[in-house]
């Protein structure tokens, strides 16, 4: 049966709220109101526990026919993960992004509704109309977890994303600039800083940082010719927020080169000096952002937006993200054995780096057959020569091929 809200009243000076329901009694057909009591210390937790209430109802009295909708429930669930604080905000804005796509497909859908031909059936839809097999992966993750969760709450029976497959995604080539290509981008960023932009670029070319964590980096961040990356920049409905790399293994030190290291103490040196003229406390900045103590940071989005421009007006076809696949790629050409290129990154494992960078820049394939030679003491770079066939031992003299005609002859004769 189901169950509708009626009244929400908080008891005076206590966290109890008294709850006002009702629904139509299946017998006499009658609507039947009900009293109940929640605890909360805010009104919107109120909300919450009347929510978990008429759940609880309505699963006692079959839940099945209930006619909350899939939209609704997938709002219900994203508001539980955010605050639960279980994960990221950057996460949630994730999970908004990936619910839309599900609700323009099933969120009218009743959730009691949605079974193994219906979810089977959304996903050929969405990669018959265009999506890529990764954003239809993410969909379906996000529908996955919820149901999971549905199904805890004992709102389903089972949850039908366990018995689908979403479609299998293509490896792609990951995308890098070519050592011309790179040259001619570093040389250019050289000339343009101490723009945030040029240093931006040259930090992601050089370190393989983040945009996130280069746009996050702080002058307490710099040490002696290295950088700890400690903090990053996400982005919750456009509006920055300062946060925790998301692993430990993205909470790393990463070494700098020596003119990279130079340019940012020389930077560091005359914002330290303006902020004594002044008399305002230096505090500890953003690296690419204000200079003054409420620093705020160098905006993920224009920087996106700028490298865009950059890279228009001097020929580059590439995304800043596409600079880290570029300083990874190298890393690995030149022979950095790959956990070390890992550490870099910031990668949870060795695997992610392999799946991700499993294409080897062809000139290093060639290169490293060198290692192979220096592996044995032989020459294997020696040319193959085919062995000329042995020529004809003499094995008579000529006096003997005399003797042996002289025979034949008469023994022609003689049988003739």
């Amino acid at each position: 049966m189901e169950y509708t809200s009626r009244g929400l009243k908080r008891r005076r000076n206590t966290d109890k709220w008294e709850v006002t329901l009702s629904h139509r009694d299946p017998l006499t057909g009658e609507q039947v109101s009900s009293y109940h009591t929640v605890e909360a210390k805010t009104r919107k937790g109120a909300e919450r526990a009347r929510k978990e209430l008429i759940r609880e109802l309505e699963r006692k009295g079959a839940a099945c026919t209930s006619k909350m909708t899939l939209a609704e429930f997938l709002d219900e669930f994203i508001e539980y993960k955010q605050e639960s604080k279980t994960v990221e905000q950057s996460t949630i804005v994730g999970y908004r992004k990936d619910a839309r796509v599900v609700k323009r497909y099933l969120g009218a859908t009743p959730l009691s509704e949605v079974t193994i031909p219906v979810v089977s059936g959304w996903m050929a839809k969405m990669t018959k109309e265009g999506y890529a097999p990764r954003s239809v992966g993410k969909a379906f993750a996000l529908l996955r977890q919820a149901m999971k969760h549905a199904q805890a709450q004992d709102l389903i029976v089972k949850n039908p994303c366990d018995f689908c497959k979403p479609p299998k995604l293509q490896r792609k080539k990951v995308p890098s600039l070519d050592r011309g290509e790179r040259t001619r981008m570093l040389k250019l960023a050289r000339d343009a800083e101490p723009t945030p932009l040029a240093l931006a670029i040259e930090l992601a070319l050089t370190t393989g940082m983040r945009r996130g964590e280069v746009c996050g980096l702080r002058w307490s961040d710099i040490g002696e010719r290295e950088v700890t990356v400690n903090h990053t920049i996400g982005l919750d409905s456009g509006t920055p927020y300062e946060k925790t790399p998301k692993t430990s293994g993205s909470r790393r030190i990463i070494p700098l080169t020596g003119h990279l290291w130079a340019v940012l103490k020389a930077i560091e040196k005359d914002k330290r000096y303006v902020s004594a003229e002044l008399g305002v406390p230096f505090g500890d900045p953003y690296v690419l952002g204000t200079p003054d103590p409420q620093s705020r940071p160098y905006h993920p989005t224009r920087l996106t937006r700028e490298f865009k421009s950059f890279c228009r007006m001097n020929g580059f076809k590439c995304t800043f993200h596409d600079l880290r696949h570029t300083f990874a790629s190298m890393m690995i050409a030149g022979g950095t054995d790959v956990r070390t290129v890992a550490s870099y990154l910031g990668h949870s494992n060795v695997a992610m780096t392999l799946n991700t960078y499993a294409e080897v820049d062809p000139d290093a394939k060639r290169a490293a057959v060198g290692k192979v030679d220096d592996a044995f003491d032989i020459d294997l770079e020696g040319i193959f020569k085919e062995p000329e066939p042995p020529a004809l031992a003499l094995e008579f003299t000529v006096e003997q091929l005399e003797l042996m005609l002289a025979e034949a002859r008469r023994r022609e004769e003689g049988t003739a």
